[in-house]
């Protein structure tokens, strides 16, 4: 292949435990319940400040000790579970605050990024309210679970359009941010969800609506920001670091990509989700650049692996990566030995992109 060639990739519990005083029943997710069903003892529950609630678990006799030490820190008898939108202070706000049919701005209105989308039945998001121009209340880590059935699908199919067609009389265009102002779609037009996940995609708006009481005939007053990092990110392994590292400069994509992905996931990327960014907890080296926020999209016959610099200029971007001027006279990149580096920008970032074709050269 002569020269290089620039690549375009789009995104196109129930458990009751009897004290001396009282009967308690506490509905938990279904990992919890499976957990608690297989212990024997007590189950009683404490209301966190942040909305969320403590369960504790006082064991048996006969539970037999853990095998390997925990940190000091850790108490095995605690989970925390995150709070249901329906206590938070989301749960019918706008029913308790309904249009009144005006063309004034419209208060409340909320904001939603979603956190965690890997399960079926329910997803995690966070959320600002805004209850004015100048005021607003920050909505922490909350779940949205739903029903799977098919009457649940057909019975609310009608909300999800009409929620999916929302208006704004004053937007913020393509621009998507937390608020106040609304941006021109309520729903992002490029989703990193998988065509696996459109039913879940479909029941956590479904459930969103519901819960927060959602009418149609408003100016848009609720929509989604995006996709955000899941907020249990941890530190990157010097494994991933260097498999990241190796991809995002075009030098090599490892077969066993599988801790890179592994890093990738705790900070809230999925399979599938395109050329979405996530933001790792701690920087990466690229051709001597320092980057922080990636873009991954391993499906198909080509694969991408895109750095975001801020804080840094196209020369300078040029000079790192070796890059050559294409045959335009204005675009950069050049050929490795694995595919092709080429640099763009995207909003206030210049963006590296290596672009790696999996079903081989062209003839």
């Amino acid at each position: 292949m002569k020269g290089w060639r620039r690549f375009h990739t789009t995104g196109c519990v129930p458990s009751r435990c009897r004290s001396k005083t009282r009967s308690l029943r506490l509905m938990t997710p279904i990992g919890l319940l499976a957990l608690m069903q297989a212990l024997s003892g007590c189950v009683t529950t404490q209301a966190q400040p942040d909305g969320s609630t403590k369960v504790r678990l006082s064991l048996g006799a006969s539970t037999k000790p853990a095998q390997a030490a925990a940190p000091d820190n850790v108490d095995h008898n605690e989970v925390v579970v995150l709070p249901d939108i329906r206590s938070t202070s989301l749960a019918r706000v706008f029913s308790k605050h309904p249009y009144d049919g005006t063309t004034k701005a419209h208060f409340p209105r909320a904001a939603v990024t979603v956190t965690d989308w890997a399960r079926n039945d329910c997803w995690s998001a966070t959320a600002t309210i805004w209850w004015s121009v100048s005021r607003s209340e920050a909505v922490p880590t909350f779940s949205v679970c739903w029903g799977q059935s098919l009457g649940y699908s057909v019975n609310n199919a009608a909300n999800l359009h009409l929620f999916m067609q929302q208006s704004a009389l004053e937007h913020s265009g393509n621009v998507r941010t937390s608020g106040p102002k609304p941006p021109m779609l309520a729903i992002p037009d490029k989703q990193p969800i998988s065509e696996r996940q459109q039913l879940a995609f479909q029941g956590f708006i479904q459930q969103l609506v519901r819960d927060t009481g959602w009418q149609p005939g408003a100016p848009t007053n609720l929509w989604l920001v995006g996709y955000g990092a899941s907020t249990t990110t941890q530190p990157v392994g010097s494994k991933a670091k260097s498999q990241l590292e190796q991809a995002l400069s075009c030098a090599s994509v490892s077969q066993r990509f599988d801790q890179a992905e592994a890093a990738l996931r705790l900070s809230g990327w999925r399979p599938g989700q395109g050329i979405t960014p996530v933001t790792l907890p701690e920087p990466l080296s690229v051709h001597g650049l320092t980057v922080r926020k990636v873009a991954v999209s391993r499906d198909g016959g080509e694969q991408v692996y895109r750095s975001f610099l801020a804080g840094v200029n196209l020369q300078q971007v040029v000079k790192a990566a070796a890059l050559k001027l294409g045959k335009d006279g204005k675009s950069y990149g050049r050929v490795t030995k694995i595919g092709v580096l080429s640099t763009d920008t995207e909003g206030s970032d210049i963006t590296l992109t290596c672009t790696v074709n999996t079903e081989g050269a062209e003839g």
